[in-house]
């Protein structure tokens, strides 16, 4: 949707609380201009878990077990409290009203251009900085092997390599991403069987390890409570790619009804894998001795002696860490377009090939993202702390963005015209709000996540500067 249409539609919706008619027809108007839209349920479920199972779980999870203990497992079950109820919200818009800038149109829609500004740029901001952290990520697994080699030359490598991939075509981007979710959530389901084998006395070898190390080493929470709340922003992190299922929806098959089962498809999925991941790994390894600057998994393989098994799950972790940067790519040079469409953004970033793809809205997000490759030479260990924490505060921001504006929704639009509805309403959002507001004021308990929310603060007040200075004036002039 253009932004001139976007302005005309959310104006009507405005002035008239009960514009389900005009919601119906602006849902038509995306349907029948969509181009190319021939992703099913299926595929962008696998989109979805490309996007969301990378580097927060293969690499950065050691450093939510050191914070938390063996509690850490209660961390990202709330992880996943506060999330998927998130995107449920965002579903019931995008299946009502199918959108590339997803709920970066509903909160300029429903909450105001301000807002639309803010979290579109700050989408694509979280976007660039995890793919900071995956790109780094795959240098260090790739240091793994050559430690003699520079990081800085496999980040630009796997930066140059994501780029590349994101020219393909929706069909041929589809396809790679759908081989690479069905090979790293085979593995890491396999990881958790393994894991479950070992501490039951099931694997051939080795004695039981049982319960001792959620216990031994200062019971199940040696940090306390505390130490769970100060871990829920790093865990947020690793949930944040889910948000690109979402984004699919203009390539959709019928939305309505492809996008609602996806998140829930998606959501339950990683919670699963995710919980049953760091339930086996603080049980076969003491919780202190979970390695943060590298992968805890490959760490358990090589204690297991498996032959040539912490090589092929390392290939295995790079595969899946840059196959959910590649998911993230897709998902930013979208929300960029979505703002030139809006005149948000540089108009020339409008530009698309044939196929439809964004090819100059991509060149801009594979430019910055060459930070990434600044950042793996100067801190290299210190990186997935720093980026990792401003990636999931400016989530947390846009994520409570998405339940204000949904509230918004449900107050101005009848429920009866869209294909389906959140149940809870209204407590579920206020409870979704109070759920964020803890894991906010959690974020000073861990010091090292200090820099990563102030980084993120002043991104929101330099984009909001941004927006009175030259983005005000034009939406005056159309009003």
């Amino acid at each position: 949707m253009t932004g001139r249409k976007l302005h005309q539609f959310c104006t009507e919706l405005r002035v008239n609380e009960e514009a389900s008619s005009e919601l119906a027809a602006g849902t038509e108007a995306v349907r029948m201009g969509a181009a190319d839209r021939n992703i099913g349920i299926l595929g962008i479920i696998m989109i979805g878990l490309a996007g969301v199972v990378g580097a927060g779980i293969f690499v950065a999870s050691g450093i939510p077990v050191r914070i938390a203990g063996p509690a850490a497992v209660l961390s990202y079950l709330a992880g996943a409290l506060v999330v998927i109820p998130i995107m449920l919200y965002l579903a019931e818009m995008e299946a009502a009203w199918p959108s590339t800038g997803a709920f970066s149109d509903y909160a300029n829609c429903y909450l105001g251009p301000l807002m639309g500004f803010v979290t579109g740029w700050m989408y694509w901001s979280s976007g660039v900085l995890g793919m900071a952290t995956e790109v780094t990520a795959s240098a260090l697994l790739m240091h793994w092997w050559l430690p003699e080699w520079p990081l800085w030359l496999f980040s630009l490598f796997f930066s140059l390599l994501i780029t590349g991939i994101n020219l393909l075509d929706i069909r041929g981007f589809t396809r790679i991403e759908g081989l690479f979710s069905g090979i790293k959530i085979v593995a890491l389901f396999l990881l958790i069987l393994v894991g479950l084998a070992v501490l039951s006395g099931l694997w051939p070898g080795m004695a039981p390890v049982g319960t001792v190390n959620y216990f031994a080493y200062g019971g199940f929470f040696p940090r306390g409570i505390k130490g769970v709340f100060a871990s829920l922003l790093l865990v947020i992190f690793a949930y944040s790619g889910i948000q690109v299922v979402c984004m699919t929806a203009a390539q959709a098959t019928n939305p309505r009804h492809t996008i609602p089962r996806a998140v829930m498809g998606t959501g339950l999925t990683v919670t699963l894998l995710y919980t049953g991941a760091i339930f086996v790994l603080v049980g076969l390894l003491p919780w202190f001795t979970v390695p943060v600057t590298s992968s805890p998994f490959v760490t358990v393989l090589e204690r297991l002696r498996i032959p040539f098994g912490s090589h092929l799950l390392n290939a295995i972790i790079i595969m899946a860490v840059l196959s959910s940067m590649n998911t993230t790519m897709f998902g930013v040079t979208r929300m960029l377009k979505s703002l030139a469409e809006r005149h948000e953004a540089p108009r020339f970033l409008l530009k698309t090939d044939r196929r439809g793809i964004p090819t100059r809205a991509l060149a801009a997000s594979s430019i910055f993202l060459s930070i990434a490759v600044i950042l793996a030479y100067l801190l290299p260990q210190k990186v997935f702390l720093y980026v990792a924490s401003a990636s999931g505060f400016i989530s947390l921001f846009n994520w409570a963005v998405i339940t204000v504006t949904y509230i918004r929704f449900r107050q101005k639009v009848s429920q009866s015209r869209t294909p389906f509805a959140v149940p809870g309403y209204p407590y579920l959002p206020y409870a979704s709000l109070l759920l964020l507001l803890v894991v906010v004021a959690s974020i000073p308990l861990a010091r090292g996540q200090i820099p990563g929310m102030v980084s993120g603060l002043l991104l929101a007040i330099i984009y909001a500067t941004l927006f009175f200075l030259f983005v005000r004036r034009r939406y005056k002039a159309t009003a």
